[in-house]
């Protein structure tokens, strides 16, 4: 199966512009004001590196992980055209047999867009204490479900013991989607860009 996605993968990502602009996803964005500007970040499934780019540009050393070849070489070229290639690191990896063997924890870890449940656990344990988990994936509809998509509700699960700061399930902008954004000890007062969707569960922070 890694083959097969890296291969499909690799003709998503084929041409030569960005497939997925040159900005980070909205949520990152959204919670711009609760995320760290400086030490270690983690994006899994970084795909062309919006996400890595994004972090490091605000001071943040930032690793990305994705099975795509392709998507890669973009996020490299991606990282050296924004002047942050010094600040950014980019491993070829299939999620699917976990997390490969990496130093130290770190400050944040992202993962946007991408439906792995066997990845939490060990992302939860990457975290260095105060450490933010941020996730945004694709939810199971009547009209769609299949491997990539969760269940309702699933996503708060991922949390663990993680103190729970923002947390919206069902339709967000134009998708079904879930978001969570979630805090290993010692938990900080959050300050969001902006308000929850229509649904939304958040923390009384």
């Amino acid at each position: 199966m890694a083959e097969k996605d890296r291969k499909r993968w690799d003709e998503w990502y084929g041409g030569d512009e960005l497939a997925m602009g040159s900005e980070p996803p909205e949520f990152i964005r959204d919670c711009r004001l609760c995320l760290p500007r400086s030490g270690r970040a983690l994006d899994v499934a970084c795909g062309e590196g919006q996400v890595v780019t994004w972090l490091a540009r605000r001071g943040m050393s930032a690793v990305g992980l994705d099975i795509s070849e392709r998507a890669l070489q973009k996020a490299a070229r991606l990282s050296r055209e924004t002047n942050v290639e010094q600040r950014t690191e980019f491993a070829a990896w299939d999620l699917e047999q976990g997390l490969p063997e990496l130093d130290g924890e770190f400050d944040l870890i992202t993962c946007l867009r991408y439906y792995q449940p066997s990845l939490m656990p060990a992302l939860r344990a990457r975290l260095a204490p105060g450490g933010l988990l941020l996730l945004e994936v694709r939810m199971v509809t009547p009209e769609k479900d299949g491997r990539f998509r969760a269940d309702p509700g699933e996503t708060l699960g991922f949390a663990g013991d993680l103190h729970v700061h923002l947390y919206r399930e069902g339709r967000i902008g134009d998708r079904d989607g879930a978001q969570l954004l979630a805090q290993r000890p010692p938990v900080s007062r959050m300050v969001f860009e902006s308000s929850p969707q229509p649904g939304a569960e958040a923390s009384r922070d």
